[in-house]
């Protein structure tokens, strides 16, 4: 009885030990899935693009010029943006934010593309439009004596290639193209890049452990066209799915 008693607190242990494995090998940190946003409304975790105020709590005209909304299929709950002039979203790293992206270095989201901003190109002043896209910002960096920040940002482009890479604010951001065109346009698509890795690849140096914020742009001001794109299940973890 007692030898029975032995090995199940064993197997107890060992279960254990296996499960908290699991969590140190797959490590997640979420930032949104929108699944507890209020349909019709903007989020409520995102802040304006300089991460002071959430455009959820505006009125009037200032709430009109964002051209995101929650909307809802069947159980799911996502990010849409559907206008013309876009405005970023930035979801801020706080103090009280744990982030380690040598621990979780993967960038995970969803994107669903509906109308792109016709001719737009990245590499164009006149054209600078987006159908979608996610920055990752990081540390400031100078131009000229003015602090800029460093970042990421990953882009559905109307007319680039994917893996287009672009550079930036005399370098300080650094843009890849990473959907194009309407390659399977009207479908769910799920992206993930190893920011760790990209980082050191254009930056030449390695990532500070935490970044300052996550961005999100779609606009379509420069061709004066519209754009309609969805965002959701955005996350940060330590391996990729394949």
């Amino acid at each position: 009885m007692r030898f029975n008693i032995y090995i199940f607190a064993l197997l107890i242990v060992f279960l254990l030990n296996v499960d908290l494995m699991g969590q140190d090998l797959f490590k997640r940190v979420y930032i949104d899935d929108f699944q507890l946003d209020h349909i019709g409304e903007l989020p409520i975790n995102w802040y304006n693009q300089k991460g002071e105020v959430k455009p959820n709590t505006y009125t009037g005209e200032l709430r009109k010029t964002y051209n995101y909304v929650i909307d809802k299929e069947e159980e799911n709950i996502f990010l849409r943006f559907d206008g013309v002039r876009g405005k970023h979203l930035s979801y801020p790293f706080f103090e009280d934010i744990e982030v380690n992206i040598n621990e979780t270095p993967i960038l995970s989201w969803d994107w669903r593309i509906h109308d792109l901003p016709s001719g737009a190109n990245e590499d164009s002043k006149k054209k600078n439009d987006v159908a979608a896209s996610i920055y990752v910002v990081f540390d400031l960096g100078y131009i000229m004596f003015r602090k800029v920040p460093k970042s990421i940002r990953y882009t559905w482009s109307s007319t680039l290639p994917v893996g287009k890479t672009l550079s930036k604010f005399n370098g300080n951001q650094k843009i890849i193209v990473v959907g194009s065109g309407e390659q399977n346009i009207g479908n769910w698509q799920t992206f993930e890049r190893n920011i760790v890795e990209d980082y050191k690849r254009l930056f030449g140096d390695s990532p500070p452990s935490k970044p300052l914020a996550i961005l999100l742009l779609s606009d379509g001001n420069d061709t004066d066209d519209r754009v309609s794109a969805d965002y959701d299940n955005i996350l940060l973890k330590s391996h990729r799915s394949n």
